[in-house]
């Protein structure tokens, strides 16, 4: 692994939790638009048990409120396939 990056874990990992939470809203979608974020989301989806992935799916619905089972439905398809496609090119 990387000195710099070895370096920058070191670092988050003496943050408060407070830093950390505010470190995570900043820079997670900044890596989660990555390749590599993609493909760990989708390894991260394959690993979950049924009942996890079924947790997943109850929060999805909860955030979106009036829009639906289809909608919550669409919008997982949507970011497994996105993740999938972005692992194969």
């Amino acid at each position: 692994m990387d000195t710099k990056v070895q370096s920058l874990i070191a670092e988050i990992e003496a943050l408060s939790e407070a830093e950390r939470q505010t470190l995570a809203q900043e820079v997670l979608p900044l890596l989660l638009t990555t390749r590599a974020g993609l493909e760990e989301i989708d390894r991260s989806l394959e690993a979950l048990s049924d009942e996890e992935l079924d947790a997943v799916i109850e929060r999805a619905r909860q955030r979106a409120g009036p829009l639906g089972d289809e909608a919550v439905a669409a919008i997982i398809d949507e970011a497994v396939h996105a993740a999938r496609a972005h692992g194969r090119s």
